[in-house]
């Protein structure tokens, strides 16, 4: 990874772009307004110009750079290899500290986050009305309900023949809006023969401080998550995409290689589908851009879903577009965020199906609280949270860890 500091290494990796603008038409925030500078293309060219000190860092500049969501649609496409999530947040270094894509510091803890989500579904909307993204949270938040998250500890396997042991990453969010995911991921991995580990305090990847280009605050949290997991395990999985995409950048210095849990399962689970109860019913699955355009893994949760018998699994959403959560891009551009998500909303409306999974916090978040305000009713669920819920034997489910 280039040094920020250092104009002749990010340079090189600026030059790799030929600006041919085949990237324009698939960013989502081009597609608003089809400006050049809201545009990957033009970013770069203003990336270039602020290396080279021929523009400076003003409010202009730091708005166009700030506004990128980072979904890397555009590395998806693009012919030249551009890194360009890598320049982005490289960039956003250089502001030192200008950038207003940093997060409060009380985000990037998951016991504040947590106390800040029960707060934002305590507090009627006008109260929290003074506090700024607060009060954002507090319809977000509000927009879910989960249960709590697992207990720390270490879980045992609930078939005889013991495959191996599995670290279960939360997170921040995660362990403040996702407990039923976490709890659903257990059960699986349980079933599939792996004991859990999960530690004793939640962390936080930094994937919001790393791409708001807080390179410091990023590096700290990667290395409590690696002191978290600095034990034997055969993985780590995580349930968060946006999050298992930063904890596979500093997979080298993880002790046990990291898994999303849809790939884990899908490779090393032991499900079958005599497994599950059947579920004749349509279901509509939403793949994260982070899933698509840096995983690569658009079928994972089709693929894992397959094993429920007589389910009918629909996309829905243009692949590896953005639905305009993008960490806290939904907190900090709430209005750009509600525009790109209605396409989504559009198409749940229509099917008037009873599930929509997705399998990004930030997204279930983002389009729980769009679903609320259009009136509509439909379970948001993580895949393994529906995967969980159709299992024959959920014989385990509730135990205390052994350890």
């Amino acid at each position: 990874m280039p040094d920020p500091s250092d104009p002749e290494a990010l340079t090189a990796e600026l030059d790799r772009c030929v600006k041919c603008g085949m990237c324009l038409p698939e960013c989502p925030t081009y597609r608003l307004d089809a400006t050049e500078n809201e545009s990957p293309r033009g970013r770069l060219a203003l990336i270039e110009g602020l290396v080279k000190g021929q523009i400076g860092a003003d409010e202009p500049l730091i708005r166009h750079l700030d506004n990128c969501l980072t979904c890397r649609r555009c590395e998806r496409v693009c012919p030249s290899l551009v890194r360009y999530g890598l320049l982005i947040d490289q960039a956003r270094a250089r502001l030192a500290g200008r950038s207003t894509a940093r997060p409060p510091s009380w985000m990037h803890h998951p016991s504040a986050l947590r106390w800040g989500s029960q707060l934002a579904r305590a507090l009627p909307g006008a109260l929290s009305q003074p506090f700024g993204r607060l009060h954002r949270l507090h319809r977000l938040a509000r927009a879910l309900s989960p249960p709590p998250a697992p207990a720390p500890g270490t879980y045992a396997s609930r078939q005889p023949a013991r495959r191996g042991a599995v670290g279960l990453f939360f997170g921040c969010t995660g362990a403040a809006q996702q407990g039923g995911a976490l709890q659903a991921a257990l059960v699986l991995l349980r079933h599939s023969g792996f004991d859990v580990y999960v530690p004793p305090r939640a962390t936080c990847c930094g994937a919001l401080s790393r791409h708001a280009g807080d390179l410091e605050t990023a590096d700290r949290l990667a290395e409590a998550t690696r002191a978290a997991f600095d034990r034997p395990l055969d993985a780590v999985v995580s349930i968060a995409s946006g999050c298992g995409n930063l904890l596979d950048a500093y997979q080298p210095g993880l002790r046990a290689p990291h898994h999303d849990i849809c790939a884990f399962l899908l490779d090393r689970g032991s499900l079958a589908a005599t497994d599950f109860l059947p579920l004749p019913q349509q279901v509509l699955l939403h793949t994260p851009c982070s899933v698509e355009n840096v995983y690569r893994g658009g079928n994972w949760a089709r693929a894992l879903l397959q094993h429920i018998p007589q389910i009918e699994v629909l996309p829905v959403g243009e692949p590896g577009q953005c639905c305009g959560a993008a960490g806290d891009y939904m907190l900090r551009r709430p209005e750009a965020a509600a525009r790109l998500r209605q396409p989504l909303i559009d198409a749940v409306t229509a099917a008037q199906a009873h599930f929509l999974l997705t399998s990004n916090v930030g997204c279930a978040m983002h389009l729980a609280d769009g679903l609320r305000q259009a009136g509509i009713e439909v379970a948001l669920r993580h895949p393994v949270e529906l995967l969980a819920a159709q299992l024959r034997s959920r014989a385990g489910e509730g135990d205390a860890p052994a350890v």
